[in-house]
C-alpha cells in the first residue's frame, strides 16, 4: 500500500509505540521478538519492514531457527539541529550471544541499522520539537510566499558569498545594492489598479524610464523559461507603445503571468523577461541585450525559474499531487511524547530520490539558452514538478520537507536539488578551462530553437569568465566557442581545447552558422571534451606551436556571439591516413563519455569522426582514395592516450584544410613493449610544417 504526508501508515504494531521527545538519543525498545516482528513486516507494517530488511542479509529469516535467536528491536532518537540535519530515528537490531555461540555470553552485536528522518504537521503537539513540515504543494500558496521571501531575505543578509561585485562574476563580493550599469535596459513594472495586476514597460525608448535608484536599492526578479514556440505576446516595434502603457498580466501566456504574481507576492515591483524586454523584431537591439544577459541575471535579486513548463502557456503555480513514489520507506505516524508533556504525533520517512537524480528532467534542464541563465543567476527560486525549491551560490532550501531552511552546501556534486538548475557555485575554485569544459558537456546535451543560436545561447557565460581568468592572471582568448591560454607557458592546453570529439557520429549534424570546423559549435549534438591531464614529465619543446589564430565576428559588439569564420595556424607534424594501413586501428561512431577506452584489451589507433559524412570521408582517406591527414598536437607519452591529434582533409577549392574528425592511440592499463614502439613511432618519418584549419 501507498503512503503520503496525508494518508500516512498506522497499524496496531507500530501504534502500540510511544517516542519520547525530551531527551536527544532517548531509546524506546520495543516489547516483541522476532517471530512478531517477522509478522509485523509481513502485515505490511512499513516500520517493521525497515528493522526486518536490515538484517535479511545476516539472517535467514524462513529457518525456524531464527525465531530462538535473542534480538532486540530498539528505536534512538536524534533532535534536529537545522540546518545541518532534521530530527531523525535510528532503528536497530542487536542480538545478545548466548553460551552456545563461540563469543563471550552476553556480548551484544548490531546486526542491522536502519535511519528514518522526522517531519510533523502544522498544528500538531510535537510542532514545538519538530521543525520540518510536509512539502508544500500549492506554489501559490501563502506558505510559498512566505518560503520564497525568508529565503530570498536570509541569504542577502548573511551570504556575502551571494554578493558579487559588477566586474567579476567569480569574486562573490560587493554590495546589495544592484550597480546602476547592471540594471536591465527595460523592465516590466508591476502595478495594481482595481485589484487588477498590469505589466508596464519602462526603459530605452519609452517614454518611462528605468528609475534607477529604486531599482538599485528595491532589486527585480527575471524570469528563466522555456519558450516552447513562438509566444502571443512579444516586445516589437509594433507593440512597444501598447505594452509602455501597460497592459493586464490576463494578456499574457501563463508562465508570464505566473511570474509578475509571484514577483508582486514576494515584494518586488520589477521584472525581466526576455519576450517583452528584448524588442524581438530588431536584430542589433537582440544582440546589444544579449551581450549584457551576463548581468541582467548575476545581478537579479532572484531568478524566477519555470522548471516544470515545457511551453509558455503552461505556466507553473499550480498545485501540485503528492507522489507516494517519493518515498521508499513511510511516512509512519508514530505517537511521540513532546517537550512540553503533551502527546502528539511524528511522521518517520525515507526519501527514495532526496535529490532528484533519477527523475526524468524538467523541461527547462533541456534547453540550451536557460543553461547560461541559471549559472549566472546568484539565487534561483526552483518551481519544479515535484517541489518548490531555493538555491543559491551558497545554500539549498525547499518549501517544507526536510531541508525546510537554507542548508550550505559542503560538496559540489548535488548544486540544487533539480538537476540541471543551478548556480555556477561549484565550479568556482576550478580553473577556467575546466569550467569550460564542463560548461561544453553539458550545454551540447540541451536542445535549442535555433541551431545557429549555439554560440549567442551561451555567450554571456562565456563572457563572464574571461575577468575571473584576468583575476588570475590568465590571458584568455575566446574563439567561436574554446577557451584559449594565450599565458599558457607550458604549451599544452591550446591543444586540448582543440580535441573535443562527438558523443554519437549519427546524431551530429553540420550547423550553417559560419562556425569553423574546429569549433564544436560547428556542430548539432553532444560533445565529449578531451581531458587526458598534462603528464608530469610533460615538455613544451616539442615543436608544435599554435601560431595565428582568429576569427570573424558576426557582430563587432558581440565578441562572443555569433561567427562568420575563422582559422588556426599550426605548426606540427602530419601523416596521410593511407599510411595506417598496418597498424591496429579503429573507425568508431560512438564515444563513451565516462570511460572514454574503445578497447580495453589492445593498443589501438581510435579514429573519430564528427559526422556520417565525414566518417565516409575517413574510410575513403584509409583506402587512399582521399587525402586525409592526421595532424599531431599531442606527441607520445606513455601513460595518456598518445599520440592524439585532429583528422583534417582539403576544403574545396582551396589550400586550407577543414577537420573531420580527431585521433587518438589508446593503450590499456597493460600494453607490450611492441605496442609502445608502435604509438612512439607514428610521426617519427614527418617532417614539421604549417597547417591552416578554417
Amino acid at each position: 500500500m501507498a503512503f503520503t504526508s496525508k494518508s500516512p501508515h498506522t497499524c496496531e504494531h507500530c501504534q502500540q509505540i510511544t517516542l519520547d521527545l525530551r531527551d536527544n538519543n532517548s531509546i524506546t525498545q520495543l516489547s516483541c521478538n522476532v517471530e512478531e516482528a517477522v509478522a509485523a513486516d509481513q502485515a505490511g507494517c512499513p516500520l517493521f519492514y525497515a528493522f526486518i530488511n536490515s538484517i535479511r542479509k545476516k539472517i535467514r529469516l524462513n529457518d525456524g531457527l531464527a525465531t530462538r535467536r535473542n534480538l532486540t528491536f530498539t528505536i534512538r532518537y536524534e533532535i534536529e539541529n537545522f540546518p545541518d540535519h532534521p530530527a531523525a530515528l535510528v532503528l536497530t537490531v542487536s542480538e545478545t550471544l548466548d553460551h552456545e555461540n563461540r563469543h563471550v555470553s552476553g556480548h551484544v552485536d548490531i546486526i542491522g541499522h536502519t535511519r528514518l528522518l522526522l517531519w510533523t504537521t502544522g498544528g500538531n503537539a510535537a510542532s514545538i520539537d519538530i521543525t520540518a513540515r510536509p512539502y508544500e504543494l500549492d506554489y501559490a500558496s501563502p506558505a510559498s510566499v512566505q518560503f520564497a521571501r525568508s529565503c530570498i531575505e536570509s541569504c542577502q543578509l548573511n551570504h556575502e558569498g551571494c554578493r558579487r561585485s559588477t566586474d567579476d562574476i567569480m569574486a562573490r563580493q560587493g554590495p546589495t545594492s544592484i550597480d546602476f550599469n547592471s540594471i536591465p535596459s527595460r523592465l516590466l513594472q508591476l502595478v495594481t489598479k482595481d485589484s487588477v495586476l498590469f505589466v508596464k514597460l519602462v526603459g530605452q525608448g519609452l517614454l518611462s524610464t528605468v528609475p534607477k535608484e529604486t531599482v538599485s536599492k528595491d532589486g527585480y526578479a527575471i524570469l528563466s523559461y522555456c519558450w516552447g514556440g513562438p509566444q502571443p505576446v512579444q516586445l516589437t516595434h509594433d507593440s512597444i507603445d501598447n505594452l509602455g502603457s501597460g497592459i493586464p498580466t490576463s494578456r499574457l501566456p501563463k508562465s508570464l503571468r505566473d511570474a509578475a504574481w509571484f514577483t508582486n507576492e514576494i515584494g518586488l515591483k520589477y521584472l525581466w523577461i526576455d519576450a517583452l524586454c528584448i524588442i524581438q523584431d530588431d536584430a542589433e537591439d537582440k544582440i546589444r541585450e544579449i551581450s549584457r544577459m551576463e548581468l541582467y541575471y548575476g545581478q537579479s535579486t532572484v531568478t524566477i525559474c519555470a522548471a516544470s513548463a515545457a511551453k509558455c502557456s503552461d505556466g507553473f503555480l499550480m498545485s501540485r499531487e503528492e507522489d507516494a513514489a517519493n518515498y521508499s520507506i513511510g511516512p509512519i505516524r508514530l505517537r511521540a511524547k513532546t517537550a512540553s508533556g503533551t502527546i502528539g504525533s511524528v511522521q518517520a520517512l525515507d526519501e527514495s530520490d532526496n535529490f532528484n537524480i533519477k527523475r526524468p528532467q524538467e523541461p527547462i534542464s533541456l534547453r540550451g539558452w536557460t543553461f547560461q541563465e541559471a549559472l549566472l543567476s546568484r539565487r534561483i527560486l526552483i518551481f519544479s514538478s515535484r517541489h518548490l525549491y531555493f538555491t543559491c551560490t551558497v545554500a539549498n532550501a525547499g518549501c517544507g520537507g526536510l531541508e525546510p531552511m537554507l542548508k550550505p552546501r559542503v560538496m559540489t556534486s548535488y548544486e540544487s536539488r533539480t538537476v540541471g538548475v543551478n548556480t555556477l557555485s561549484g565550479l568556482r575554485d576550478y580553473p577556467v578551462r575546466n569550467i569550460w569544459d564542463k560548461v561544453v558537456d553539458d550545454y551540447t546535451i540541451r536542445q535549442l530553437g535555433l541551431a545557429t543560436d549555439k554560440l549567442p545561447a551561451v555567450s554571456a557565460l562565456a563572457s563572464s569568465l574571461i575577468p575571473m581568468a584576468n583575476e588570475r592572471n590568465q590571458k584568455l582568448v575566446y574563439l567561436a566557442g574554446l577557451m584559449i591560454d594565450t599565458t599558457d607557458t607550458d604549451n599544452y592546453f591550446w591543444r586540448t581545447e582543440l580535441l573535443w570529439m562527438v558523443h554519437q557520429t549519427q546524431s551530429a549534424r553540420p550547423i550553417p552558422n559560419g562556425s569553423p570546423s574546429w569549433s564544436w559549435s560547428s556542430l548539432g549534438g553532444r560533445i565529449i571534451t578531451w581531458r587526458e591531464p598534462q603528464p608530469g614529465n610533460w615538455s613544451n619543446t616539442d615543436d608544435v606551436q599554435l601560431c595565428k589564430y582568429g576569427v570573424e565576428l558576426e557582430n563587432e559588439i558581440a565578441p562572443f556571439g555569433a561567427v562568420k569564420g575563422g582559422f588556426v595556424k599550426i605548426r606540427t607534424r602530419t601523416k596521410n591516413l593511407d599510411t595506417i594501413t598496418g597498424l591496429k586501428y579503429r573507425i568508431t561512431t560512438e564515444r563513451d563519455p565516462v570511460t572514454k577506452l574503445v578497447n580495453p584489451d589492445h593498443t589501438v589507433l581510435v579514429l573519430s569522426p564528427d559526422t556520417e559524412e565525414r566518417e565516409r570521408i575517413i574510410h575513403r582517406g584509409t583506402q587512399g582514395e582521399q587525402r586525409v591527414l592526421l595532424v599531431e598536437l599531442i606527441p607520445f607519452y606513455e601513460k595518456i592516450f598518445s599520440p592524439a591529434g585532429l583528422i583534417v582533409t582539403h576544403a574545396p577549392n582551396s589550400d586550407r584544410y577543414v577537420r573531420v574528425g580527431m585521433f587518438e592511440y589508446q593503450q590499456p592499463d597493460y600494453q607490450t613493449a611492441a605496442a609502445v614502439i608502435v604509438r612512439k613511432a607514428l610521426f617519427d618519418e614527418s617532417r614539421f610544417q604549417d597547417i591552416y584549419i578554417i
